[in-house]
């Protein structure tokens, strides 16, 4: 059931982030602005293509683990352990990307208006969403668990 969750959620956000994204294209060809302000938007649609992207591999690999769990397969194989350590790495590249789309938010500036978040002593205030990196750490440390399973697991089969 979760399997089939997941590829429902893929199917609606890869239709959604489609959409965003030629919103976006569309909403920065008809903008007239200046050449550093058509940079920005190009870089900002950049960041968030990027970010769908690394979003929708997540989905992909969650698809791929929970797929394995509904045939009957062991989730103690190193496959399931590979799979765990690119969720990791994935959350980190979704940690970076988080926090360089925060940081261009922040700094943006149209027609004089800055857009962000601003402190009462006028200080930017830079976010940092910590989330991503604290479960990078513990789907890494889970990885190292699924490993010593799969020898647990090896050791047992040659012990019989």
């Amino acid at each position: 059931m979760i399997n089939v969750v997941f590829k429902v959620i893929l199917v609606i956000f890869c239709a959604y982030w489609v959409v965003a994204i030629v919103g976006m294209i569309f909403g920065a060809a008809n903008n007239d602005s200046s050449q550093q302000l058509a940079g920005t938007i190009f870089f900002q649609i950049l960041l968030f293509s990027t970010h769908g992207v690394v979003i929708a591999f997540l989905i992909g690999v969650l698809i791929a683990i929970f797929s394995d769990a509904s045939k009957g397969e062991s989730p103690f194989t190193f496959i399931q352990v590979k799979r765990l350590r690119w969720i990791a790495g994935l959350l980190l590249i979704y940690a970076v990307l988080d926090f360089l789309i925060t940081q261009n938010n922040a700094l943006l500036s149209y027609s004089g208006m800055d857009s962000g978040y601003i402190s009462t002593s006028d200080i930017s205030i830079i976010q940092v969403n910590l989330g991503p990196l604290i479960a990078a750490g513990a789907v890494y440390a889970f990885s190292f668990v699924f490993k010593y399973g799969v020898l647990l697991q090896e050791f047992s089969d040659e012990t019989l």
